[in-house]
């Protein structure tokens, strides 16, 4: 190595000594300003010193300016000139920085890294790598990345700034920033800020905010903020807010909120709010309100509020109140209201307020009043049999001793030895589970074959999908037995 360091640093004394000796009569032919080099090449293949246009193989410049291509290893020393139709393939390293229309393979600069049209390959800058066009590979950049557009892995200092597209895994130590789609993994120190939709993995000190649709998991130290739908797993420290639909599992701090459907699972530390509707499990530490409907569970420390219909489990501490029909289960702690036809169990300690009623009213300490009131049983034991198939709904509680078969939805419970098909409620207990289950919690005491979704999942067996807070697999090995948000294993 030390003899090959000596060579490559005495080769131009040696070749400029050489040269007077094989060529006196020869001419030194004058080159184009700024393109003065001593090339030892044949055909552009071989050793360049100096700002050469086209070089094969080992080029060294103080700087470059006007180059055409280099293919190999280009060493430039200060900051470069223009040079708007470089091609450079190879190894780019530059004190300051290189510089062409297009760099791939690998470039490395103090300062900068820059590219007119793209950057494929490996680029690292101490300052920011930027290109005007696309960006394809692996970007380093100790103050930022930015570029037209993004695919790969793009870590930036402060951050990851793009006009257009940015697909791959972004890390920016303040922000990553897209002016179309953001796809793929994306951690922001601040904030991830898309003006198109947002799909993945997403997460933010303070905020993630898309112009279009936020798709997968997303998690804001105070907010994930989405001008279309909101869908997957949303994590705010203080709000999850969409002006579309908020579809999955949904966590804020304070609230969650929708100018569309609710759908799937919404826990709001105060609220949550759905102008359109609310349908599965709603859990607000003050209230859930919706202009629309409200179906499945709804509990609110304070009150539910529907201008709509209420079915399911309605559970509220003051009350709950709908404009219409309320069928299912719905507790108040002062008021049960509504202005229709209200059919289930209703339950308060203070007044029942319906237009009409079938099957239970039971008021504590206030009054009743009612137009209607048709078959009072009480059954506490939901469905119970052998076998079930079909379709299989109760609003508390569903207990087949053997194989329950199809569709089944329970408020609260559904038991089985084995399922087959789909079932939704807020535990489903099962020794084997073939489908789709939905719940709070899902436990399948001998196997899980396809998909779960709840805040805990658990199976001795799995092979399927588990997807929610915690996933219990006891088949797999350590440590993957106990997993966040994703569990698979496929047998």
């Amino acid at each position: 190595m030390k003899r090959l360091v000596l060579f490559l640093t005495l080769l131009p004394f040696v070749c400029a000594t050489m040269a007077p000796a094989r060529l006196p009569a020869a001419p030194v032919e004058e080159k184009e300003a700024g393109s003065a080099s001593l090339d030892l090449t044949v055909d552009d293949f071989g050793i360049s010193f100096g700002n050469s246009k086209r070089v094969h193989g080992l080029r060294f410049n103080i700087r470059d300016e006007g180059v055409e291509e280099v293919i190999g290893l280009n060493l430039t020393l200060w900051k470069p000139g223009e040079n708007p139709d470089a091609v450079m393939k190879g190894l780019q390293l530059g004190i300051y920085g290189p510089s062409a229309d297009e760099l791939h393979f690998l470039s490395a600069g103090l300062i900068t890294v820059e590219a007119h049209s793209l950057i494929s390959g490996i680029a690292v800058s101490g300052g920011a790598v930027v290109c005007e066009g696309t960006f394809n590979g692996i970007s380093l950049g100790g103050l930022a990345n930015v570029s037209g557009g993004m695919n790969g892995i793009a870590i930036g200092g402060l951050a990851n700034v793009s006009e257009g597209r940015v697909r791959g895994i972004m890390l920016g130590g303040l922000a990553n920033v897209a002016e179309g789609a953001m796809s793929g993994i994306s951690f922001g120190g601040l904030a991830n800020v898309a003006e198109g939709h947002v799909t993945g993995i997403t997460a933010g000190g303070l905020a993630n905010v898309a112009e279009g649709d936020m798709t997968g998991i997303s998690v804001g130290g105070l907010a994930n903020v989405a001008e279309g739908d909101l869908m997957g797993i949303s994590a705010g420290g203080l709000a999850n807010v969409a002006e579309g639909r908020v579809i999955g599992l949904t966590f804020g701090g304070l609230a969650n909120v929708s100018e569309g459907d609710m759908m799937g699972i919404s826990l709001g530390g105060l609220a949550n709010v759905s102008e359109d509707g609310m349908t599965g499990i709603s859990i607000g530490g003050l209230a859930n309100v919706t202009e629309g409907r409200m179906n499945g569970i709804s509990i609110g420390g304070l009150a539910n509020v529907s201008e709509g219909y209420m079915s399911g489990i309605s559970i509220g501490g003051l009350a709950a109140v709908a404009d219409g029909p309320i069928s299912g289960l719905t507790a108040g702690g002062l008021v049960v209201y509504t202005s229709e036809s209200a059919s289930g169990l209703i339950a308060t300690f203070g007044a029942v307020d319906v237009g009409a009623i079938e099957g239970i009213a039971v008021g504590g300490i206030g009054s009743v009043s009612l137009e209607d009131i048709d078959d009072p049983v009480i059954n506490y034991t939901g469905i119970r049999a052998m076998n079930a198939r079909w379709v299989t709904v109760h609003g508390i509680d569903i207990d087949i001793e053997k194989d329950l078969t199809g569709f089944a939805a329970s408020g609260i419970r559904i038991a089985a030895g084995r399922i087959t098909g789909m079932a939704s409620s807020l535990v489903v207990s099962s020794d084997e589970m073939r489908g789709l289950g939905i719940g709070g919690v899902n436990y399948s005491a001998d196997l899980q074959v396809g998909l779960s979704i709840g805040i805990v999942n658990y199976t001795e067996h799995l092979n399927g999908i588990q997807i929610g807070l915690v996933n219990i697999a006891r088949n797999k090995s350590k440590p993957f037995q106990i997993l966040p948000i994703l569990n698979a294993h496929f047998d």
